[in-house]
């Protein structure tokens, strides 16, 4: 619709905005003590929500069409900005040989995401449909990522995963995330009111389980970074019932 359209532009904008906000505070939050020892990992718990399934299936409950539109649009540069955050966050707190080899790994990763992201956008577009035996497969593909990601975080994950530390880091990032949100729709005067709502809603998702791939990418600490997967949604299980109940 009409509405939905005007709204492409600063909705795409919002993410970088958001995520830039987020990545600031984070920095900062990972100097306390507690989280010294794994500052990349802290950083990257910090920004990296589950914008795109959980939110989109959360906008789409609270918001309708309206708010699942609007929700995809503000995914669309969720792996860009994914990963020059984790490249920028690693090159900054290790400066040792071996993570910036991995920093810059990083972007022989980005080479065939970046194809993937605007071979899809060209055809979206130019109204371009790809046939049938191409879209089927990839269809089943998608279908089978959501399991596989959360299967993997399954077995990867150890009650030894530092507990303690994350049941502080977690809910500390709820606020941060939620403030961050309140802070963007304040600063891109130009989102409307369902708008507004998509970007807040969506800060309060849980950790996203593409983490788990950053961290193999940067040689972070993986059993944590499941232990937080693993919390956050247990935690979402309750933020994600109150978020729908204030915003729908």
């Amino acid at each position: 619709d009409a509405d939905a359209l005007s709204q492409v532009v600063p909705v795409v904008l919002s993410l970088p905005l958001y995520m830039t906000i987020l990545w600031l505070a984070a920095l900062l939050v990972s100097k306390i003590p507690l989280f010294r020892k794994r500052r990349v990992e802290t950083v990257l718990i910090i920004i990296l929500g589950n914008i795109g399934y959980f939110g989109w299936a959360v906008t789409e409950i609270g918001l309708g069409s309206s708010g699942l539109s609007r929700s995809i649009m503000y995914a669309v540069l969720f792996w860009p900005l994914t990963i020059l955050f984790s490249f920028l966050t690693k090159i900054l707190l290790d400066r040792s040989d071996d993570g910036a080899k991995s920093a810059f790994y990083t972007l022989k990763i980005a080479i065939p995401i970046f194809l993937a992201f605007i071979v899809g956008l060209a055809l979206a577009v130019s109204g371009i449909h790809a046939p049938g035996y191409i879209m089927e497969p990839l269809a089943k593909f998608g279908q089978m990522t959501v399991p596989l990601i959360l299967f993997g975080v399954g077995l990867s994950l150890s009650f030894k995963a530092h507990w303690g530390e994350l049941s502080l880091l977690l809910p500390l990032r709820l606020l941060l995330t939620f403030g961050a949100a309140w802070l963007t729709t304040r600063m891109n005067v130009k989102l409307d009111e369902i708008s507004q709502s998509v970007v807040i809603m969506v800060a309060l998702m849980p950790v996203a389980a593409n983490i788990l791939m950053m961290g193999n990418t940067l040689k972070l600490d993986e059993e944590y970074l499941s232990g937080a997967i693993a919390i956050s949604s247990l935690m979402a299980m309750v933020t994600i019932p109150l978020t729908l109940i204030l915003f729908s």
